[in-house]
């Protein structure tokens, strides 16, 4: 009785743990905002969203990360350009806990080396 128990649990456990799994993963892997390949990536048109979604939560003044950096409109992200670069494009140790989708990484990148438009 107590196998069948055990194997109960197991089965539940693994089920619960892919289906939060699968969920979170689906939201990730989304662009935040599409960018059409070809199309000049500004911050008001892609990066802001961007920024927003992913990394405000932690980096907005008053919020954890903030002593790092304060994610408070276009003149603070380009105050810190370099460091964003170095843990969002170089190292990937930023967003914690969490990954941009390939096309939010190329879309940063975009903006980053064609000047940073507004």
């Amino acid at each position: 009785m107590s196998r069948y128990v055990n194997h109960f649990a197991a089965i539940a456990i693994s089920v619960l743990l892919l289906a939060a799994c699968s969920k979170r993963q689906a939201e990730e892997l989304k662009p935040v905002v599409p960018v059409i390949p070809g199309t000049q990536v500004t911050y008001t048109g892609a990066v802001q969203a961007l920024l927003q979604s992913r990394c405000a939560g932690c980096h907005a003044p008053g919020r954890s990360a903030a002593s790092a950096w304060s994610f408070n409109g276009y003149s603070s992200v380009t105050a810190n350009a370099n460091g964003i670069k170095q843990a969002v494009l170089v190292t990937k140790t930023m967003p914690m806990g969490g990954s941009l989708s390939a096309a939010d990484l190329q879309s940063l990148q975009t903006w980053f080396d064609t000047g940073m438009p507004q």
